[in-house]
């Protein structure tokens, strides 16, 4: 009985770590299909899918970032720019037409 409880238990914590991780990286519907399994009132499940969009918000949030940051440690956005322009020849073409409108 008492390896049963410890069998129960331990497939629970997977269950809520896969929902942890799963927060980050799966999309609500299959987030959503992951928690119905715990058999749980639809505002708690409400309440977990509402956390779980906000934690994934907040992590690519923070993610993009991080990644902007470090880019632009490495990147001086000015002397990017002048070696575009140094090496690069721009050639812009715009054509406008105006026609009257039919009137029925």
């Amino acid at each position: 009985m008492g390896d049963d409880l410890q069998s129960k238990a331990s497939e629970m914590m997977k269950k809520v770590l896969t929902v942890g991780v799963g927060a980050i990286f799966l999309t609500e519907e299959s987030l959503r299909a992951l928690v119905s399994e715990f058999k749980l009132p639809k505002e708690l499940l409400g309440g977990i899918l509402e956390s779980a969009g906000k934690t994934k918000n907040e992590f690519l949030h923070n993610l993009s970032q991080d990644v902007l940051s470090r880019i632009m440690e490495k990147v001086d956005p000015t002397a990017f720019t002048e070696e575009f322009f140094a090496k690069n020849d721009l050639d812009f073409h715009i054509r406008v037409s105006v026609k009257p409108k039919k009137h029925s």
